[in-house]
């Protein structure tokens, strides 16, 4: 039996919050509908050509996951291909590096927060992220994660590490309600599953799967059908199909939750680990939203043109003024999602929203 570790009470209410609705800027494009529940999920060392092809065959869950608007081609963060600098950056909407970057770029268990263990004393300034606007407008919040080194997140936002709510009613400085730990797909799979089906409030959680990173960094990634890689890959898969018929089956959630599923980086360059930025193999991620049901798959990059459309094996520098879609975007997607507005500070998604559905049709005559 694997037990699920909570640290800081959920504080579950029995009305649903009334969330403001989003400050986006209009775009031509149709508003996604107004989910109760979103989960961003990270695999991580996903390579987009594992979930393609040949290969989506045997994976249903992924293959569901792209019935809807997605991209094979997105991109991680231009300088920095490791884990947590992305994880940081898929939360805050910003890259890792620069004046407008949240400055995280340490891949390893954070130190305490009083020596220095949160995004903001690394940016030496206080960096907003989605918890922040959800959690200021009610919505419930968590971190799911198989790696411990996620407790950066928590000692961000705990509630001596978090902003003050200046949205009335004050809900409180701690911008993360949860925080569950499993070192098993199944198990981790469970608990989300578990929290949507208690929740009584709107939920915005953060789902971190590691199989295939760690797949990838015993045996390489070897994308072929046999590879231990690839039967990671199944793993979450199976995960994601847990989660996906909890959805179908529970009328509280279906057809209210979203998914909006990307990578932190690829890999096998150098062979067994992914620090090389100037590999596609490294810097090329998926980026997947799952609108409450399996509508026709959209490509992300034929409906949002003013974003750049690199080649396969072009990694887009930061100060380009046209930037691509970037797991960085996941942040604002998921408020998008909520109807609420973006990130406070964020670059990706931001003022303008990734449009999730083709251009509306103008009216005859």
């Amino acid at each position: 039996m694997f037990m699920t570790t909570l640290v800081a009470a959920m504080a579950l209410a029995a009305q649903s919050a009334s969330p403001t609705q989003a400050t986006h800027a209009t775009h031509a494009t149709q508003q996604p509908q107004q989910f109760e529940h979103v989960l961003v999920i990270s695999v991580d060392g996903l390579r987009p050509d594992a979930i393609d092809g040949e290969f989506l065959a045997k994976l249903p869950a992924f293959a569901r996951l792209e019935r809807g608007p997605h991209t094979l081609d997105a991109r991680n963060d231009p300088d920095i291909t490791v884990t947590l600098p992305n994880h940081i950056s898929m939360v805050t909407g910003r890259l890792v590096k620069g004046e407008r970057g949240h400055g995280w770029t340490i891949n390893d268990e954070p130190p305490g927060a009083k020596q220095g263990g949160t995004v903001h004393a690394a940016k030496g300034a206080y960096v907003s992220s989605m918890f922040d606007v959800a959690h200021d407008e009610g919505v419930s919040t968590c971190v799911a994660a198989m790696k411990t080194k996620f407790w950066t997140l928590i000692q961000s936002y705990s509630w001596t590490g978090g902003a003050a709510d200046t949205v009335a009613p004050d809900y409180g400085n701690a911008k993360i309600d949860a925080f569950l730990y499993e070192d098993n797909t199944e198990a981790l799979a469970g608990a989300v599953v578990d929290r949507l089906h208690r929740s009584k409030k709107r939920t915005l959680d953060f789902v971190h799967f590691a199989p295939p990173d760690v797949a990838g960094h015993s045996f390489d990634w070897i994308v072929a059908p046999d590879s231990k890689y690839f039967e990671a890959v199944k793993e979450v898969d199976r995960g994601l199909g847990l989660i996906l018929s909890a959805i179908d089956s529970d009328p509280h959630l279906r057809d209210k939750t979203a998914i909006v599923l990307t990578a932190d980086h690829g890999g096998g360059v150098p062979r067994k680990t992914h620090t090389d930025n100037t590999c596609p193999l490294n810097f090329r991620v998926p980026l997947l939203v799952w609108l409450g049901s399996d509508s026709a798959s959209v490509d992300l990059l034929a409906i949002n043109p003013e974003r750049a459309h690199p080649a396969r094996d072009q990694n887009v520098g930061p100060d380009e003024a046209v930037q691509p879609i970037r797991n960085a975007d996941v942040a604002n997607v998921a408020l998008q999602l909520l109807h609420l507005g973006p990130v406070p500070g964020s670059i990706c998604g931001a003022p303008v929203p990734l449009h999730l559905a083709p251009p509306a049709s103008k009216p005859a005559g």
